[in-house]
């Protein structure tokens, strides 16, 4: 049976141990859960009688299940069968969106009872898994010889610096990066940039690393994540510019791969993306993609 906890600040060590055992997913972050909601939804976490979450966010009329089931393999599936049969009946919830892995998705769908209905895919992410044992920071291949004039020119022209941006002196600095960033992407899609804003004004809470890119003594970058539960991946879950310069974008990226080479990370997932982001993200050969797919869930 499903059991509902309102209050998910204090029911903090119940999310992160349900983390700890079963989490997997690059979204499985007990502050990233928080940094996450909407102004107008309210975050909801839910169980199972065999130790399984959900991490869902409730609005008037629509949940959502935040990422995907933190659960074994074989309850995955399940688990949102029985969630749906739950909340469409305790409460007015017209509609249900999921954000799940295709074959998870193909699974689930596979499961679903007739008597919901599920709604087209509203979009599709890509997220590439870059193998930090075969990413040379040199850059060497006629691959990439492009990549290091650019990079040459760019550490030529302008003075870099990184610094810690958990102790960085100007967090409101910080939000400004994000907003120029929404401001002057390429891709005009009503980007929703809170959980970015959230993070930063929580003090990077959650992270295993959270690091300001400086250029000219100005802040213009920033880089954070954290490692996937239970597994030997990173997530870059956070890689954003304020478009101040030209080639800010690859140099930021660059510095995120060096950092976390470095630090001895086996595979770093980059994100998931939308076509004109997936182009950027594949000049740097990542070696495998696998796909997430948003869509709804209403009762027929």
């Amino acid at each position: 049976m499903i059991r509902f906890f309102n209050d998910t600040i204090a029911e903090r060590p119940l999310i992160e141990e349900t983390i700890r055992r079963f989490g997997y997913a690059p979204e499985h972050n007990y502050w990233w859960y928080q940094f996450s909601a909407e102004p107008t939804d309210k975050n909801v976490f839910a169980t199972d009688e065999f130790g399984s979450g959900l991490m869902t966010m409730v609005g008037k009329r629509m949940a959502t299940v935040f990422s995907s089931p933190i659960a074994p393999p074989a309850r995955r599936a399940d688990i949102l069968i029985e969630y749906l049969d739950v909340v469409f009946q305790m409460s007015d919830i017209e509609k249900v969106e999921f954000e799940l892995e295709t074959p998870l998705r193909r699974q689930f769908l596979g499961l679903l009872p007739e008597k919901y209905h599920p709604r087209k895919i509203q979009y599709s992410l890509t997220w590439p898994i870059m193998n930090m044992k075969k990413f040379d920071v040199e850059l060497p291949g006629g691959h990439y010889k492009s990549l290091r004039k650019e990079k040459h020119k760019f550490y030529r022209d302008h003075t870099v610096e990184v610094l810690n941006a958990k102790q960085f002196s100007s967090r409101g600095a910080l939000c400004t990066i994000i907003e120029e960033w929404k401001k002057n992407r390429p891709v005009h899609d009503q980007a929703y940039c809170e959980e970015y804003l959230n993070i930063i004004k929580g003090g990077f809470e959650g992270t295993a690393t959270a690091r300001v890119f400086m250029v000219d003594g100005k802040p213009a970058g920033i880089n954070s994540g954290w490692p996937i539960p239970n597994t030997q991946r990173f997530y870059g879950a956070i890689g954003m510019h304020n478009y101040m310069v030209p080639s800010l974008g690859k140099m930021l990226y660059l510095e995120d791969l060096e950092y976390l080479k470095n630090a001895g990370y086996g595979e770093v997932d980059m994100g998931g993306s939308w076509q004109g982001g997936l182009e950027f993200k594949k000049e740097f050969l990542p070696e495998s993609y696998y796909k997430t797919h948003v869509f709804c869930v209403a009762k027929k």
